[in-house]
């Protein structure tokens, strides 16, 4: 394989890189040009051309894992190969705590690349995108109000790299989601300049939430760490009391909130004005549904205790307020 010869200089037609091979190097591109392609429900499938100053096979060089595509020399094309260890010399130039997050990043964009790779279906391709936006928005986004801005030229060749989708799917994707609330498209001096604009980061990640038990029903598809259909009507009043009673409660090294049950019976019992059982019911409902977790014994409350984090109780308030404006948004993307 390329991988294993010393010489970097590659003629036309020649395999740099295949698809499922295993790899621990990355490649930049000093002259010539590349041609990227994936297999896809049997069909060869061209994703991408990169030329000079492209970088390429950086994921498996993050995480090890085979190659998610393969790449040929279109032309003459010379490159400079970046193995683990000039990687790894890189790599402890950033700081410590950043680190993780390439790993991270690797992991989430490979799962959306498998989910949309097994099926093509517009429902997969709506999610997986709409989570490589938010990574990216994490990672490289620029701050626009409560918002983050990205290079849409950029953001769209990683999408086709990443999920191993054509050109005019993702562009389809993308402009749609413009067309909502959750975005919008901003132009600039010419078609590169164009940002992709997103309009509310939380409200965003809410959306993602939602769309990911929205489509647990299709085969293979991963069951959501949080549900919000099966709540109950008084789930609101809920969240905001838990919510406004975590600033009283111990918490743990990871700043979750720890309750004592019986407590929680008693004050919720006064302040929601709601009897014992249906206090009990409520905090069932929402422990079944991912948004807090009910253990024995505690290290902070020496009872069956209540566990959250405030973070996922304000996102669970947000989906649950906006649940019907994204089914509209739902419905309107999947057309």
């Amino acid at each position: 394989m390329a991988e294993q010869n010393k010489a970097n200089m590659f003629e036309p037609g020649q395999t740099i890189l295949r698809e499922n091979d295993p790899g621990d190097s990355a490649y930049i591109i000093l002259s010539g040009q590349v041609e990227v392609s994936k297999i896809i429900e049997g069909q060869r499938v061209v994703l991408d051309r990169l030329g000079p100053g492209s970088i390429f096979g950086d994921m498996s060089l993050i995480d090890g894992r085979p190659r998610s595509a393969t790449v040929t020399a279109i032309e003459s094309t010379r490159l400079s190969i970046i193995n683990s260890s000039r990687f790894q010399a890189i790599l402890n130039l950033i700081p410590k705590e950043v680190r993780p997050l390439f790993g991270s990043l690797s992991e989430r964009l490979r799962h959306t690349s498998r989910m949309v790779s097994v099926l093509g279906q517009r429902e997969r391709l709506l999610y997986s995108t709409c989570v490589l936006l938010h990574t990216f928005s994490v990672l490289k986004g620029i701050p626009r109000g409560r918002g983050v801005a990205l290079p849409k030229q950029d953001i769209v060749l990683e999408a086709i790299r990443v999920l191993a989708i054509v050109h005019e799917k993702i562009e389809e994707v993308i402009n749609s989601l413009a067309e909502t609330d959750l975005a919008r498209l901003e132009g600039g001096k010419g078609p590169e300049d164009e940002l992709f604009v997103i309009t509310d980061s939380d409200q965003f990640g809410a959306f993602i939430d939602f769309l990911s038990e929205k489509l647990s029903h299709i085969s293979g598809f991963p069951l959501p760490s949080r549900k919000y259909s099966g709540l109950p009507d008084k789930a609101q009043e809920v969240l905001f009391f838990l919510k406004n009673v975590a600033e009283n409660l111990p918490r743990d090294e990871s700043g979750r909130s720890h309750y004592d049950f019986d407590r929680y019976v008693k004050e919720s019992v006064a302040g929601l004005g709601c009897g014992v059982k249906d206090a009990i019911l409520n905090m069932q409902n929402l422990a079944t549904s991912g948004h807090i977790k009910l253990i024995k014994f505690s290290d902070l409350v020496q009872n069956k205790a209540i566990v959250y984090n405030v973070k996922d109780i304000s996102q669970a308030q947000m989906t649950l307020l906006l649940a019907d404006d994204f089914g509209k948004i739902y419905r309107k993307l999947i057309k």
